[in-house]
């Protein structure tokens, strides 16, 4: 009876605290200035489930791909969850909120399994971008930019308190990442906002949060609603203008085009049509010479069968006398 009784009581330890290891998932928010389509071809279409660390950064690896920012936030929260992020949280995100607003491409994971490499995704960046990566603790100003050159910015957040202060954490946090998107000299970034060590969740049933995505979805009256989130480019007003290169100067080169522009073609229609005045003068002349010429010689041979008749009457009447 007692092993029993200790086996029950074995078991319902293991159930209650089985579902909180498995639940110690990690949410993920991705947001781009610019809009990087296709995204969510490399992820499940639906957050019910648990995302898979890896299928969420080959997304990341497809969306750094393309280097459209000049900027990428990767920011780390430690004790984060999607729970923070929810439109019921709204309040503690003012700022970041404003942004996303404004962003063309919005990526929300509310449970990602095992969390994300930072330190593999920083190096991603720099490798495919060509960007530095500049490190920015919790409480440090932020730092004054003087070009646009790429670069990864490091933002490690103090980890959240479990007590009634965590609201007042994140709203200090949020205005940092305010404080730290004005001071960049580009409207071209990127923001990852994730916890490297999240918090623990209670497990919920899919029905439960099929019914009610505004509880657990990340801020789902933007993420998910098609009007700010519809895949369209809201920011091209903002783009890199394109160098105004001189000609090449190349001497080899000038001299060919030169020779080009030089040569006579006959059988040119813009010359004929550009000389067409002269053209029609030369053609006059030399018909005119050509009549004269062809008159003289007539005049000659008629000239020449005349005196030729002559001689022959001449002839004849000598023969006669």
């Amino acid at each position: 009876m007692e092993l029993e009784l200790l086996y029950v009581k074995l078991l319902l330890i293991f159930t209650c605290v089985v579902p909180f290891v498995v639940c110690n998932l990690a949410p993920v928010l991705i947001a781009s200035h610019r809009l990087v389509p296709d995204l969510s071809l490399e992820i499940n279409d639906s957050n019910l489930l648990p995302h898979n660390a890896s299928s969420v950064t080959n997304l990341l690896k497809k969306l750094v791909t393309q280097c459209s920012s000049d900027a990428y936030l990767v920011m780390d929260i430690p004790g984060l969850t999607f729970n923070d992020l929810t439109t019921g949280k709204k309040e503690n995100w003012s700022f970041l909120r404003k942004y996303l607003y404004m962003a063309s491409t919005i990526v929300g994971l509310p449970r990602v399994e095992d969390g994300l490499d930072l330190e593999f995704l920083e190096k991603y960046i720099i490798k495919t971008c060509d960007a530095e990566t500049i490190h920015v603790k919790n409480g440090d100003p932020p730092t004054d930019y003087y070009d646009v050159r790429k670069r990864v910015i490091r933002i490690n957040f103090n980890p959240l308190d479990t007590n009634t202060n965590r609201d007042g954490q994140l709203r200090e946090d949020d205005a940092l990442i305010r404080d730290i998107l004005r001071q960049l000299p580009s409207p071209h970034y990127t923001i990852i906002l994730t916890s490297s060590k999240p918090g623990f969740l209670h497990p919920t049933p899919k029905s439960i949060m099929k019914e009610n995505p505004e509880r657990f979805e990340i801020f789902n009256d933007i993420v998910n609603d098609p009007k700010h989130n519809g895949g369209v480019e809201k920011n091209d007003r903002f783009r890199k203008v394109e160098p105004n290169w001189n000609p090449v100067r190349d001497s080899n080169i000038r001299y060919i085009r030169n020779k080009k522009k030089d040569e006579i073609h006959l059988l040119d229609y813009d010359l004929w049509n550009k000389n067409e005045k002269l053209i029609t003068t030369v053609f006059v002349m030399v018909l005119s010479l050509f009549s004269i010429k062809v008159f003289s010689i007539m005049s000659s041979l008629k000239q020449k069968i005349i005196n030729w008749r002559s001689s022959q009457s001449g002839l004849l009447d000598k023969k006669v006398n």
